[in-house]
């Protein structure tokens, strides 16, 4: 692991999340930047353009000192820190800067979403869940650090995680292996029988190194339900899934698995990009419902 992308809205949800993205950065001895989106003056201002452009750089003043106020919290001393104000309307601007292309994992804060806010305009996380295409790191209510000492891993174990994977296992080495329960989720409309999913998830744990883990089956209503279940059963201090991502009219109907998780639980989400092999159908989580899309 390189560099650590971590935006920011200067919120004090985002800021007690700073110490768990220096933590990494120190563990695993790379870069953290952090990135803050600005929008730019507006289109359609003409007549006030000087007033406007005069606000922007006001703002643009006030971002620069919340950054050197940030650059000042004892957990970053010592850290590699890089600080990035990008002109845009979306934090998902961020992903579009080629210098961040290329980061090893994203880390992000976020209240979740409920109700008519979930429906129509979702949150932060989820649009960046969406577009990444660099594991996520989700903290809901960001501890000062991480303490792994289990791990909920949730998958049709039959995607394709390629390098992705190296992130969660670098996490299970760097935490002094914590226990790792593996768990498929059963629905009642896409039911996979046990004689099915045990040896594919046992084919994953050998093509993948996880020796060590549990295997566990789970019969729910849904997906989102049943993981976040498990993950309360077992005290949980990580969710890890996988996404495609998922846009326009299909997400609106199918919903996501992941964004799902993200905005319901209470605990950090580990989000891992998945690959499809070409000409290979994209099937997430089959036999669990919607899926981790």
């Amino acid at each position: 692991m390189k560099k650590i992308l971590f935006p920011t809205d200067f919120s004090s949800i985002a800021a007690e999340s700073v110490p768990v993205a220096a933590q990494l950065a120190r563990l695993f001895n790379t870069e953290l930047h952090l990135v803050h989106v600005l929008s730019p003056v507006l289109p359609g201002y003409t007549p006030r353009l000087h007033r406007a452009e005069d606000q922007y750089v006001q703002a643009l003043g006030l971002v620069e000192q919340a950054f050197d106020e940030l650059l000042l919290l004892p957990c970053l001393t010592g850290i590699r820190v890089h600080t990035h104000v990008l002109t845009g309307t979306d934090p998902v601007n961020v992903l579009d800067d080629d210098r961040f292309a290329n980061a090893d994992l994203l880390v992000m804060s976020s209240t979740g979403a409920s109700g008519l806010k979930e429906m129509f305009l979702g949150s932060n996380a989820e649009h960046l869940i969406r577009e990444a295409k660099m594991p996520v790191l989700v903290l809901k209510n960001p501890p000062h650090y991480l303490d792994l000492k289990t791990v909920v891993f949730a998958s049709d174990f039959q995607d394709h995680y390629y390098a992705s994977i190296n992130l969660l296992k670098d996490l299970i080495d760097a935490f002094d292996y914590p226990a790792v329960h593996l768990l498929f989720v059963n629905t009642f409309s896409h039911f996979v029988p046990t004689h099915e999913i045990r040896p594919r998830m046992e084919s994953f744990v050998s093509q993948y190194g996880l020796s060590g883990c549990t295997i566990n089956q789970l019969d729910e209503f849904d997906v989102e339900t049943g993981v976040l279940a498990f993950a309360h059963e077992k005290k949980a201090d990580l969710i890890v899934l996988g996404t495609h991502g998922r846009h326009g009219l299909r997400h609106l109907l199918q919903g996501s698995v992941a964004e799902a998780v993200v905005n319901h639980a209470s605990i950090p989400v580990l989000i891992l990009p998945l690959k499809t092999k070409e000409h290979a159908p994209m099937v997430i989580l089959d036999g669990l419902g919607a899926g981790l899309i």
